[in-house]
């Protein structure tokens, strides 16, 4: 048990370590060079062009596997569903997630799945799988999809701006033809719209 604990505790401080070294690095010279992809097979999905409340995309098409958009490091696992609905706390809503910090310095959020197949620590490639579309959290009493949220990596812990600051359609759109559209000129843009974003959601955990 002591270590189980410890390998534990060493990987996720890796994982740690090595989220920050993105986050603190500078944005690659060439982002076109990053190399993206759909980040669902084998079931045909379907998403909408917006979202209620803030930036995000909820992806339908129940049991699809979910694949890493973009190489990374897995920063955040949540592999056991906590949301009760009596509560509804917001950071239990999204039930079994996975966290991705990307190389491109983007955050690529999925919830709401089924099943996780990757740990904090693990190193990610580009259509890699990582999980299964489900119905974890607050989804139970939707419908089967995963939530993508995709936002600047933040320092603190917090859930507002995890959840998505940049819209994923028009990356969504532009993977599933092929297109290696980077999403780093977008999230560069809002965090220079809204610098302090990642202070003012921690204040608000």
């Amino acid at each position: 048990m002591i270590l189980r604990r410890l390998i534990v505790l060493v990987v996720t401080v890796l994982s740690v370590h090595n989220s920050i070294a993105l986050a603190a690095g500078a944005d690659s010279d060439n982002p076109s060079a990053q190399k993206y992809v759909f980040p669902f097979s084998k079931v045909p999905v379907t998403y909408s062009h917006d979202h209620l409340q803030y930036p995000a995309a909820d992806v339908h098409g129940c049991f699809a596997r979910v694949l890493a958009p973009t190489a990374g490091i897995v920063f955040d696992v949540q592999a056991k569903d906590l949301w009760d609905e009596k509560i509804d706390a917001p950071g239990t809503r999204g039930g079994l997630t996975i966290t991705i910090h990307g190389k491109d310095r983007v955050r690529y959020f999925f919830a709401h799945l089924g099943r996780v197949k990757v740990k904090p620590g693990d190193h990610v490639e580009p259509g890699q799988w990582i999980g299964v579309m489900g119905s974890s959290g607050n989804a139970r009493i939707t419908k089967c999809h995963t939530h993508l949220g995709m936002s600047r990596i933040c320092p603190q812990s917090e859930y507002k701006v995890l959840q998505g600051e940049i819209w994923p359609w028009k990356f969504l759109d532009a993977w599933r033809k092929g297109i290696n559209k980077s999403p780093v000129a977008a999230k560069n843009r809002i965090i220079k719209e809204s610098p302090k974003a990642c202070e003012l959601a921690a204040a608000q955990d």
